[in-house]
């Protein structure tokens, strides 16, 4: 650790920064890619200097769940409702190729660095449609995005398991060539006992390839759905406690209350996480009658009180699930505190850290902060207060990684007067 007062040279220096926990500014020093001191002033010579003008530091981004091979894709096919492309996905997916897969998911990524996430975990379709050509082709674009965006793979059968008997192989493969998780959704399958034979086989591969396990589960609004009690009693009888996160867990929202707290204590006793997509729920859940009804946020308040862990995701963009996306994710945020009625200055709180610390430890992420000795994956705000963050969107903001600036925005407006 570096002495402040020694006055040492550093690579960059960030001047009147503001943290989220602190009254006043500060200086941050950072050499190697990490931060080595943070002080009320810092002397020495620099390389580069940033003031930030009193402007919050925050860790940079993370999101736990993007589906980013099917990213800007909706051209080939654009689905109105889950159920329509849980259907017809693969008529879209049956026209991808590496290349191509690799241009718009280097497309997404880019956005994501302008926008401040450090980490991505992809989820990527591996099943009879696409076979491994959406996962070459991210594998491609995570490592062009090498130290910009860190990029971990998710292999995903999204056509089922027992409805596609090609899954199975081709996630070892894909487990093989070096997916750091593996994903599912049984809700694809015909019946409940092949949605169990889905969730048993997704946990038996995990367990043999010592990767963690990461699933779509009550997906749909639909009150029958079971899913996230089948992975919670699923991740006990593997010893997998710890290693499993649910994605999605919209019908939980819908069931009694006693029956949603049942389920809730078993995730709890699991050790298992929660990812909510509200961004993407909003538009494609709430029935087909002219009013909507449920809005896919889950039980978060529920979940965040019985001490489970919850992060919010981005899920995805101009593809055939959802037509919108910028790869913000402070507006990610922003529509996450609505969605789930998150109102006093704790909470709020909370729907940010949704999107960094808390979805940092989702994928199993180093957790972020801003602090001597935490790696200098930061995003430097022009808004003082968190709350200026979420209203005053895009603002500016400069992302760095490893201690460098990797990308950034600015907006501006003007009026006639």
């Amino acid at each position: 650790m570096t002495d402040a007062a020694a006055g040492p040279d550093w690579d960059l220096l960030i001047d009147n920064a503001t943290r989220l926990d602190d009254a006043t500014p500060v200086s941050i020093g950072i050499r190697a890619g990490q931060i080595e001191a943070v002080a009320p002033s810092l002397a020495g010579h620099t390389a580069s200097r940033i003031d930030a003008r009193g402007g919050l530091v925050t860790p940079s981004f993370v999101d736990p769940h993007f589906h980013i091979d099917k990213v800007l894709s909706r051209d080939l096919l654009g689905a109105r409702g889950p159920e329509e492309a849980l259907a017809r996905a693969h008529e879209a997916k049956i026209h991808f190729t590496v290349a191509d897969v690799e241009e718009r998911a280097c497309r997404a990524l880019r956005l994501a660095a302008a926008h401040g996430i450090g980490r991505l975990h992809a989820q990527i379709d591996v099943d009879f449609a696409t076979r491994l050509v959406s996962f070459e082709g991210v594998m491609r674009a995570r490592d062009r995005f090498a130290g910009i965006v860190d990029v971990t793979l998710v292999a995903f059968p999204q056509e089922g398991i027992v409805a596609d008997p090609e899954a199975p192989g081709l996630l070892r493969e894909a487990l093989s060539m070096g997916a750091a998780a593996v994903g599912g959704l049984p809700e694809v399958e015909a019946s409940e006992e092949d949605q169990r034979t889905h969730v048993e086989t997704i946990l038996e591969l995990a367990a043999a390839f010592d990767v963690p396990v990461e699933m779509h589960c009550d997906y749909l609004d639909r009150i029958e759905l079971k899913t996230l009690e089948m992975l919670a009693e699923g991740t006990v009888a593997h010893g997998l406690q710890g290693r499993v996160v649910a994605s999605h867990c919209n019908a939980l929202s819908l069931y009694p209350d006693e029956e949603a707290a049942r389920v809730i204590d078993k995730v709890l006793d699991a050790d298992m996480a929660i990812t909510v997509l509200p961004i993407a729920n909003l538009q494609m859940l709430g029935g087909t009658a002219r009013t909507p009804h449920n809005r896919g946020s889950s039980r978060v308040k529920e979940l965040l009180d019985a001490g489970v862990n919850v992060a919010a995701g981005a899920d995805n963009m101009y593809d055939i699930w959802y037509r919108f996306n910028r790869m913000d994710p402070v507006e990610l945020a922003h529509m996450t505190v609505h969605s789930a009625g998150l109102r006093t200055d704790e909470e709020v709180r909370e729907g940010f850290e949704m999107v960094t610390t808390r979805a940092a430890r989702i994928i199993g992420a180093p957790a972020p902060a801003v602090a001597a000795g935490a790696p200098a994956d930061l995003v430097v705000f022009e808004a003082t207060s968190l709350v200026d963050i979420l209203r005053r969107l895009p603002g500016r903001r400069i992302h760095l990684k490893n201690g460098r600036p990797v990308g950034g925005l600015e907006g501006s407006c003007w009026a006639a007067l």
